[in-house]
């Protein structure tokens, strides 16, 4: 039945990560000292709110997967990895969310680890029942080590643009 089944989206842009050295790949960038710490809060936020996801997606790039790593989130989840979360954009992203729907359909949260403006485009695009145009906590941008946890009323595999309320923001203390 439609709309039986409510779900939770955490949308999770990676940490702060070092500028690239000379010859370096964006997609090599590894977290700073302050990403490795907002990242470890935020897991500890997390933690304390009793806010869980069941998959976390994560982009393949070093600076994603180190920020996942260093938020410590307690188990147990599905992980999986996506280029896609690297190399695609908001599309690929709520594609990323509506196809973990259908292949988890037990589940009820996705975490994706990934970057902007993706995070920010999507997040603004789908919390679309809080304050239109935009959030007030996402009008400053999406910053590093940010976290959106928007709620919908439908099942994952069923979500859509502008039908979620964000229910939470985390922001780290160092913006």
């Amino acid at each position: 039945m439609k709309g039986s089944k409510m779900s939770q989206v955490f949308l999770l842009r990676h940490a702060k990560a070092v500028w690239p050295s000379p010859g370096q790949k964006d997609f090599d960038r590894t977290l700073d000292t302050v990403g490795i710490d907002d990242a470890r809060i935020l897991g500890q936020e997390l933690r304390r709110s009793g806010l869980k996801p069941e998959i976390v997606i994560c982009s393949t790039a070093i600076r994603a997967r180190q920020t996942l790593e260093y938020l410590d989130l307690e188990p147990p989840f599905v992980l999986e990895q996506s280029e896609k979360l690297f190399s695609g954009g908001p599309d690929a992203y709520l594609m990323t969310i509506r196809m973990a729907g259908l292949e988890h359909d037990k589940a009820n949260s996705v975490m994706l680890v990934g970057h902007n403006p993706m995070m920010e485009d999507l997040a603004i695009a789908l919390a679309g029942r809080g304050q239109p145009p935009s959030h007030p906590d996402l009008q400053s941008g999406f910053p590093t080590a940010g976290l959106a946890v928007i709620q919908f009323d439908d099942p994952l595999a069923e979500i859509r643009t502008g039908t979620g309320t964000l229910q939470a923001f985390f922001a780290s203390a160092h913006h």
